[in-house]
């Protein structure tokens, strides 16, 4: 047995909501017990301590504090209870993001000396621990408005992701987990421009498909923008650079973005669709990002993305502020040393070393900062350990948030067109219609896809018009050679269990679908038509192999 003797490791999991709802009581808080207040927290952290003689109503805080939920592993001194230590910490993380320090015992102006303003000061600009939860390790801080700069968002993010998660002098690990704001403070923000509707009138109301160019290095700029336009010519609404593309020498952004528009106008120009190239402007330049921004503008492009954690929010306000009519993308690229914490496995118990900060703050701070659509994982993809994750990000794009606009979620990472019908209905987790209101980017899903690019693209497309029709993969496969193809490279089993669904009389299509695509059925060339199961298997021969394997009673 390994004997963890630092960290405390408490008996409940700290589980963060996946819907909108109240989060003091989502967490478990209630105010911290009387009877944990000695002499010594009160001579050294009274000011943080809430008032006994004011009763308490969260609602007032609501309104007027930001407030930072956090779980704390304290360091325990000996002869305290862990409840006692937690309380501690939390007064540590009061102090230390409001007006304390280390030495409460201040002499930088006696009292006496200081000016009335001051004097109120103290007092408004103190913060408060309002919530205790000793079985999950929560707090809850509450830090008034009053001490942020309206509009600011590094400004915010040095007090919510501060000094405290350092103080080793307080506890082995803080993490942030969630954050509310005051409307009228959330409203000093311009948020996203377009947002989840605007890039609906845009694109249409369904799953927006896309794609990001493999490999994610190495392709010139003529083969990057020939892999765009093959893709925008299979369906998809939307391609974008990869968040470490921005303008190497062997991929120019000038030359990339003028030959991928060059593509775009012409699909728009043949099919009346409206297309998404994803150009990303990240640079530690400002004036860079801004003449590349200006230069996708000119091209007549609508998006441009940032990767958020690397360009800093400065960059992000600024460019929203300055390209309010463009769709702005934010990458996550890198958070997740600071948002993925250790989980350990110790004699088959599962135990959280939490530290950092979640994604659903980094969800929350990009929607303020202005970005449309987002990153926020995917299920039935690669890069979440659990469908919990996204869903708490999902639920942060489209919290109630004073003025704000929704953001649009973006699903990638892993993605393929057999995930799709799986990926809609868990991204709905109120109910078992699936949702639409999304953006699934698939990379390797689209370009491995056995009939290259635009064979991909086609079955992205397809999955996501399937589920538009309310019809199954099984559907799907015996309308679609794209389809098909995608279920017998990355699902066999629901493949063969479709092969073994079939009769001598079925009919399926086997020829792929090599016309542009267009929104409407009114398409001026004719759609693959469905063969027999004998003349099937002569233009597939493959489709006879597999059924010998699943179905050799057919044969």
């Amino acid at each position: 047995m390994v004997k963890i003797e630092n960290w405390v490791v408490f008996p409940e999991k700290v589980e963060l909501p996946i819907i909108t709802c109240d989060l003091y009581e989502a967490y478990g808080l209630a105010t911290p017990k009387i009877e944990l207040i000695d002499e010594k927290m009160r001579v050294r952290l009274g000011p943080y301590l809430l008032d006994p003689e004011i009763p308490f109503n969260f609602e007032d805080f609501r309104k007027s504090c930001i407030i930072m939920y956090v779980s704390i592993s304290p360091k325990l001194r000996k002869g305290w209870s862990v409840e006692y230590g937690l309380l501690r910490a939390a007064l540590e993380i009061a102090a230390e993001e409001s007006t304390g320090t280390w030495d409460p015992e201040l002499k930088t102006l006696l009292p006496e000396e200081m000016d009335e303003n001051s004097k109120a000061n103290m007092k408004i600009l103190e913060a408060k621990v309002i919530g205790l939860n000793a079985k999950n390790g929560m707090a809850a801080v509450a830090l008034p408005k009053e001490g942020f700069e309206k509009g600011n968002l590094p400004q915010i993010l040095s007090v919510v992701m501060g000094n405290y998660t350092g103080m080793a002098s307080a506890a082995w690990g803080v993490r942030l987990e969630d954050i509310d704001i005051p409307d009228d403070f959330a409203n000093s923000f311009i948020g996203p421009t377009i947002g989840n509707e605007g890039i609906k009138k845009i694109l249409g109301n369904k799953i927006t498909v896309g794609t990001i160019v493999k490999p994610k290095t190495g392709l010139s700029e003529a083969d990057w923008a020939k892999t765009s336009t093959r893709s925008f010519y299979g369906g998809l609404d939307v391609v974008k650079d990869d968040e470490n593309l921005t303008s190497q020498d062997y991929c120019t952004f000038e030359e990339r973005a003028k030959l991928v528009m060059k593509g775009i106008n012409e699909i728009h120009e043949k099919t009346g669709r409206n297309l998404v190239y994803v150009a990303n402007i990240t640079h530690g330049d400002m004036d860079e990002m801004i003449k590349r921004a200006d230069l996708i503008k000119s091209l007549g492009g609508n998006c441009l993305m940032l990767d958020i954690l690397a360009t800093g929010m400065t960059g992000v306000q600024t460019i929203r502020k300055k390209y309010p009519e463009m769709i702005l993308h934010g990458h996550r690229a890198g958070h997740g040393a600071q948002t993925i914490f250790p989980e350990l496995i110790i004699d088959g118990e599962r135990i959280d070393l939490r530290h950092g900060i979640s994604m659903k703050v980094w969800a929350l701070i990009a929607r303020l900062g202005g970005i449309d659509q987002f990153h926020i994982g995917a299920p039935k993809g690669k890069m979440e350990s659990s469908y919990h994750t996204v869903l708490e990000n999902l639920e942060t794009c489209l919290r109630p948030l004073g003025n704000i606009k929704t953001m649009r979620p973006i699903c990638s990472g892993g993605l393929k067109a057999t995930v799709l019908w799986d990926v809609a209905t868990i991204m709905n987790p109120i109910g078992d219609t699936p949702n639409l209101d999304f953006i699934a980017q698939a990379g390797g899903g689209t370009h491995s896809h056995p009939l290259g690019t635009i064979g991909g693209s086609r079955s992205m497309v397809q999955a996501r018009d399937s589920i538009s029709a309310g019809d199954s993969p099984q559907v799907a496969m015996g309308k679609y050679f794209e389809t098909l193809l995608a279920f017998r490279r990355w699902d066999n089993e629901i493949y063969g269990n479709w092969l073994k669904t079939l009769t001598a009389d079925s009919k399926i299509v086997v020829d792929p679908d090599e016309r542009p695509y267009f929104l409407t059925e009114n398409h001026p060339e004719t759609a693959p038509k469905p063969v027999d199961l004998k003349t099937a298997m002569e233009k597939f021969p493959e489709l006879r192999a597999d059924l010998e394997k699943f179905s050799p009673t057919l044969l």
